[in-house]
């Protein structure tokens, strides 16, 4: 069997960087190639998974619903990231969707297989619990921005946050502005309004679409 597109798969996961070759071949026997057009959803909200997707190539985007109908962007994951984890610790129901937006490729680990790699390299748990960690701040962070009052504190509160992540005052948006704005809990119009707020009052600058250069440190913590 040729296993070159899967080990491609996994030695592209930072999270398998500790396996060995032979650990390697006896995961692969077990891994499924799946294949999705743009548009097309690994999973919906409402459905059951078992299974941890590992993304060979493409682009998904992760939202979900809000009591209104509304989408809700959560984040967005490339070649050599995971989904799915949250299915290999509970038989809940999901409650987000994930869609390609780009043709994608995936390599699928059913839970009981991923279990035992678990169990045998605990190096990995540890590497999986800190990207839960992670994502885990980055959801309550997230919670914590919505609930703020104002949209214009929103995307302050989001800039600062970015700055001492990326430590750097040029702050790249891994995201559209539409994206932005919704993670942030509010309409790509609000969104706007409030860039160009912070703009003109000299405290921040775009001088790429995907860049907000922070200009004034001090005034955007007031």
């Amino acid at each position: 069997m040729d296993f070159s597109n899967y080990h491609y798969c996994i030695s592209t996961i930072p999270l398998f960087q500790t396996l060995t070759r032979d650990q390697i071949e006896k995961i692969q026997a077990q891994i499924q190639v799946k294949k999705f057009k743009a548009g097309q959803y690994l999973y919906q909200a409402g459905d059951d998974s078992d299974t941890l997707y590992l993304l060979q190539k493409g682009l998904v985007q992760i939202y979900r619903l809000s009591a209104s109908g509304k989408e809700q962007y959560i984040r967005q994951l490339e070649a050599g990231d995971f989904i799915g984890e949250s299915g290999l610790f509970s038989h809940r129901q999901i409650n987000r969707y994930v869609k390609a937006e780009e043709p994608t490729t995936v390599c699928s680990i059913q839970r009981d297989v991923f279990k035992d790699v678990l169990l045998q390299n605990p190096e990995i748990a540890i590497e999986l619990l800190e990207e839960l960690s992670n994502r885990l701040n980055e959801s309550e962070q997230q919670t914590t921005w919505i609930t703020s009052e104002s949209t214009s504190h929103r995307l302050a509160a989001y800039l600062l946050e970015a700055y001492n992540q990326q430590e750097s005052l040029s702050i790249e948006i891994p995201s559209t502005k539409k994206q932005l704005a919704s993670f942030l809990g509010m309409s790509p119009e609000s969104f706007s309004r409030s860039l160009t707020k912070l703009t003109k009052a000299g405290i921040v600058r775009q001088p790429k679409p995907n860049v907000i250069e922070i200009l004034e440190l001090g005034r955007l913590e007031e």
